[in-house]
């Protein structure tokens, strides 16, 4: 996570960098209004984990826009400088291991009963760091058992 972690902040470095670095200062405002919405929509004041949600949810946007590109052989270069300019702001990814024990956690807090997708997937996307790309796998493979 960055040193910068407030709109605010976010947005005086963006208007320090505009003019030498114009890709970093349009993602930095993507970023700030991304986050700005999110409070906006859940009518709170800002929390530094929103910059990580957000980003990681630009993140993912862009990965998508990029295989799109790639199937149209267009050139992706700028897209894929974006992702590293949001890379400080991503929370760091966990472990498969570190994965599958934050499965086991969750399973362990449920009852028996209500050890389905529907109740463990939204508890584990709070978790920082965890890839939902694997969570459905590592549950399903965890439940099993």
């Amino acid at each position: 996570m960055p040193l910068t972690t407030s709109m605010k902040e976010l947005t005086k470095e963006r208007l320090t960098i505009r003019a030498s670095d114009p890709l970093k200062a349009n993602v930095y405002l993507l970023l700030v209004n991304a986050v700005k919405q999110m409070t906006i929509d859940e009518r709170r004041d800002e929390k530094p984990e929103d910059f990580w949600k957000a980003a990681k949810k630009m993140k993912a946007e862009l990965e998508g826009t990029i295989e799109d590109y790639k199937k149209g052989n267009a050139d992706t270069s700028e897209l894929e400088a974006q992702i590293k300019i949001l890379q400080p702001f991503l929370p760091e990814q966990m472990s498969p291991e570190a994965m599958e024990e934050a499965v086991k956690k969750v399973l362990a807090e449920l009852p028996e009963d209500q050890r389905v997708l529907k109740n463990i997937m939204p508890k584990l996307k709070a978790i920082e760091g965890f890839d939902m790309k694997e969570a459905k796998n590592l549950v399903e493979k965890l439940t099993a058992k």
